[in-house]
């Protein structure tokens, strides 16, 4: 190697594939999301300078999880932010809209009240009024994150996280044109075409009817193509695939357009414990069941509780019969309760992954 060679003597077009990968999340990492940042190797780059940190704040939006209301809360900080610099001219502005692909919302994303104090407690956080949004902060917040949450075609909420997903909807629905939702020519406001729910039943059946019964939840729903929820921690591969709990035919029977219903599995034959799964983790496989819309909206049959399990399943194999395909992860993926879920979807791209996330579809799931 010549020793007076620096890294600045490389082409331009060199240097940008080197910070781009080198900005990639690290979404495959041991380590708890809490302890170790993902996106720490954007945010280190992006104080190198404003020429590297426009170069990597795309690998750092592309996928965005936000597992609780203290993560959107910093978020919509960022974005209030990003408002400034646009006002003031800054070099600093970076238009977040376009780069944003996929979004996880998970715990009590729009639940920013002091009633849930108590329950900011349990997660560990010192002062939980500064995650606080207030009232009069809120319709701003609402109007900041609509557009970028509605440019990504891929989201993921938590069922306590509903309620921001309705007030972003009512909010997209206003600046839209009036146009009805059964035109030909029908565009809605939103980009989304892959819905994730977590696993459960709706911790308010409000929520529910709020995104069923008006005229923008219904169309949204109407619009997803495809359709995700969580699901348990398999403990016997012998055991049938249990459907989510919420996943029944009356609010299928919402998704007008729905192709496919997605759900990943984990499985592991290893002795666990409750301390085992909140603290250090577990190493499991992953299983990734992908149900054809005619199989879940059967006329006939209704929506199906269970699915019949595949026997002899092998890592990195792919098994089809009618109406439903299983692929097994060519190897174990380190799971824990606290951000298992956000891992498995961060590595799993339910559709395609994208150029610059391949080494790690490579190395789990291969499309």
């Amino acid at each position: 190697m010549n020793p007076s060679f620096q890294f600045s003597d490389l082409p331009v077009e060199l240097v940008l594939i080197i910070l781009r990968y080198s900005a990639q999340p690290t979404f495959d990492q041991a380590e708890k999301y809490r302890l170790k940042c993902p996106y720490s190797s954007a945010l280190k780059l992006c104080l190198v300078s404003k020429y590297v940190r426009r170069a990597v704040l795309p690998e750092l939006l592309h996928t965005i999880l936000l597992p609780d209301y203290r993560n959107v809360r910093k978020f919509v900080q960022a974005l209030v932010l990003q408002e400034a610099y646009k006002k003031a001219g800054s070099d600093l502005y970076f238009d977040y809209v376009p780069h944003v692909h996929r979004m996880w919302i998970g715990f009590d994303g729009g639940n920013l009240t002091p009633a849930l104090l108590p329950q900011a407690h349990s997660l560990g956080v010192v002062n939980p009024r500064e995650y606080i949004l207030q009232p009069s902060d809120r319709a701003h917040a609402i109007s900041l994150l609509t557009p970028i949450l509605f440019a990504a075609s891929s989201l993921a909420f938590g069922w306590t996280s509903v309620d921001l997903l309705i007030d972003c909807l009512e909010q997209a629905w206003k600046s839209h044109p009036a146009t009805p939702v059964d035109e030909e020519h029908f565009r809605p406001p939103w980009n989304t075409q892959t819905l994730m729910l977590s696993h459960g039943t709706p911790t308010n059946r409000t929520i529910v009817n709020r995104l069923t019964s008006t005229p923008q939840g219904s169309a949204f729903l109407a619009s997803i193509r495809h359709l995700s929820g969580l699901t348990a921690l398999r403990r016997n591969p012998l055991n049938n695939y249990h459907m989510p709990e919420w996943m029944g035919a009356t609010l299928l029977a919402s998704f007008k357009s729905l192709e496919s219903v997605t759900l990943p599995y984990t499985y592991t034959n290893s002795p666990i414990s409750i301390m085992t799964l909140f603290g250090p983790g577990i190493s499991v496989q992953m299983e990734l069941l992908t149900l054809s819309a005619t199989l879940m909206k059967d006329p006939t049959n209704g929506s199906p509780n269970e699915i019949e399990v595949f026997n002899s399943i092998l890592p990195g194999k792919v098994y089809t019969r009618k109406g439903t395909r299983l692929q097994v992860s060519h190897s174990e993926v380190h799971w824990c309760a606290c951000c298992g879920w956000e891992k498995i979807w961060a590595l799993v791209s339910l559709h395609k992954a994208s150029k610059i996330h391949v080494q790690y579809f490579d190395k789990f799931l291969t499309f």
